[in-house]
């Protein structure tokens, strides 16, 4: 590999790390958040979501700001999947074993993220569809695979983000913030699912 294309692919993941974060995983943070006002049933959630729908620009802004970004995290993600080589059967450690399900997680959140964008912009996004939806077994564990995926593909994605840029340099610091993403972990986790649980009362 040349300088150059050496240069270019640590630009690239240097890019592809932080979309991760800005605007994708603040996205999906506050995506779930939002999604909690299911909690007060069908008619708060869907005036929230008509509400959001009308805002001026909003294709626009969901297009730079969402679909773009996640669009150019993916097509990349997915070449790293391909060109990469697990080890995790020779060499059994926790970290290698987190690099398969990221890149599982990966792959089912793409699909997971395809569906659920044209579920909503192409069906009926409201509180009574995504009801429905839910209420189909396969369409439940699709759903809740979903969620996980994508929060342990964000928070596992925050580990490797922070030695990335340099913010975890040491064996103790990145031990510190592993615990500390467990814990975002579990929390977006339990957010996630209580947003699902809102939609099968």
């Amino acid at each position: 590999m040349s300088t150059t294309q050496t240069s270019n692919h640590f630009l690239i993941r240097r890019v592809h790390s932080l979309l991760g974060l800005v605007p994708i995983g603040f996205f999906l943070t506050f995506h779930m958040i939002l999604n909690l006002t299911a909690l007060g049933g069908a008619k708060q959630y869907d005036l929230i979501i008509e509400t959001m729908q009308g805002f001026p620009g909003i294709m626009i802004i969901e297009l730079v700001v969402i679909f773009i970004p996640i669009a150019v995290h993916a097509i990349y993600g997915t070449y790293v999947v391909y060109t990469g080589q697990a080890n995790v059967l020779r060499y059994n450690y926790a970290r290698n074993w987190f690099y398969i399900i990221q890149r599982i997680s990966g792959l089912y959140t793409v699909v997971f993220v395809v569906i659920h964008v044209y579920l909503l912009r192409f069906g009926e996004a409201n509180f009574a569809a995504l009801s429905h939806f839910l209420s189909q077994p396969l369409g439940l564990i699709f759903y809740v695979l979903g969620v996980l995926f994508a929060i342990f593909h964000f928070t596992n994605g925050l580990w490797a983000f922070a030695i990335t840029w340099g913010l975890t340099v040491g064996p103790h610091s990145q031990k510190v913030w592993l615990y500390t993403l467990g814990v975002v972990f579990v929390l977006l986790s339990a957010i996630g699912l209580a947003d699902i649980a809102a939609f099968i009362k």
